[in-house]
């Protein structure tokens, strides 16, 4: 999923690099350290990143995440091919139902942890993390000779984040999103734009992501929400790094690279192993179950920590490397270090201290049972 830690220019400075149809009012309202996220740009931070974060957690805000971009798959073989490159089975998926989904390669190396829409039958969207994951669904298709059709949605997605979302979404499209659950999704409209809602997000604050079809109206929508959620202080904002981490939301390339197994990432409840499903790793998952180092929530000692440039050793007693601290952060409502790291089974259990060498030091440490948000 989205991950924003990394920040390069503070004023776009290329064409190379695309905009969503919301990005001239996020830029407007201050959004700054931009990153290129699946070759789009995004803002990392609006006012500071503990005023951001702070209000995400008390507010709402409008995120613009049209980063996030959405390959489409059409045709009589589309389930056929969503279904070849995830383990998760889509037998079960409902016709309004959003599916998180690891996908992964023959060798059951993760290619992305996307989430995966059923727009129809024949119809899905892949809203994809950081990767050129067309292509693999390209190569696929071509080599199962598969008829369908593998493309770019023209579909730009915001979040509506925070506390108060729900209200500001009722007073938008009525008390009827109210009857939207969790990772399912309606057709609505504002001022006769159709779009699809879910309720879903990249944060454990609540809200809904709004899949926004072409450009036109995009700002006229942006403004709207800004004057109805004005009362609820909403405000511009971006998918935060401390409440992410905090919640256990992974980021792919980050937390999640290629070599690494959905066992290894904890998404292991993600993939059927009863039976094959059809997907193309299916073989290689099935002697993967039991793997030698997984995903746990790491709280790092001391004061806030410095900018994450790599990947922090994780050190036993004895010296020896037993893991990798990922992503790591201040999480200011718990007064503590917040950090995902990949840790070796012989120290991956609640309560084993062991020292992480930052970039400006060694820090002790100890694995947590749980994640914060959760």
């Amino acid at each position: 999923m989205l991950d924003t830690n990394t920040t390069i220019v503070t004023t776009p400075v290329s064409v190379r690099l695309r905009r969503s149809p919301f990005w001239p009012r996020s830029h407007a309202a201050g959004g700054h350290n931009y990153t290129s996220y699946n070759h789009t740009l995004i803002a990392a931070d609006f006012k500071s990143p503990e005023e951001d974060y702070r209000h995400l957690k008390s507010a709402v805000q409008l995120w613009d995440v049209g980063c996030e971009r959405q390959i489409e798959l059409r045709g009589p073989d589309a389930k056929r091919l969503a279904q070849a490159a995830t383990p998760r089975d889509l037998d079960k998926m409902a016709d309004d139902q959003c599916f998180y989904i690891p996908t992964v390669d023959a060798k059951g190396g993760m290619t992305n942890d996307p989430v995966l829409i059923k727009v129809a039958e024949d119809h899905y969207w892949v809203s994809i993390a950081d990767s050129d994951l067309i292509l693999f669904f390209k190569g696929v298709a071509a080599a199962m000779r598969l008829d369908v059709c593998v493309d770019e949605a023209d579909v730009w997605p915001l979040g509506i984040q925070g506390p108060t979302a729900d209200e500001l979404a009722r007073r938008v499209w009525g008390d009827d999103v109210m009857n939207i659950r969790f990772f399912r999704h309606k057709r609505m409209d504002v001022n006769g734009v159709p779009m699809l809602l879910a309720r879903s997000g990249y944060s454990t604050q609540g809200g809904f992501e709004l899949y926004f079809e072409g450009r036109a109206g995009a700002s006229a929508l942006w403004d709207q929400l800004m004057a109805m959620g004005s009362d609820l202080d909403a405000q511009a904002g971006s998918p935060c790094q401390s409440e992410r981490v905090e919640s256990g939301m992974l980021s792919y390339l980050s937390d999640i690279t290629p070599d690494m197994t959905p066992f290894e990432a904890g998404l292991g409840k993600f993939c059927e192993m009863t039976r094959d499903v059809g997907c193309l790793g299916w073989q290689a998952l099935r002697e993967a179950q039991e793997p030698m180092r997984q995903i746990r929530p790491i709280e790092i000692s001391g004061g806030p920590l410095p900018p994450m440039r790599e990947f922090w050793r994780v050190v036993s007693e004895l010296g020896e490397t037993v893991g990798r601290i990922s992503s790591a952060c201040r999480a200011w409502s718990y007064d503590c270090n917040a950090a995902i790291g990949l840790i070796d089974r012989s120290h991956w259990q609640s309560g084993t201290k062991f020292t992480v060498e930052t970039s400006d030091g060694p820090r002790s440490a100890i694995v947590r049972e749980k994640f914060w948000n959760r």
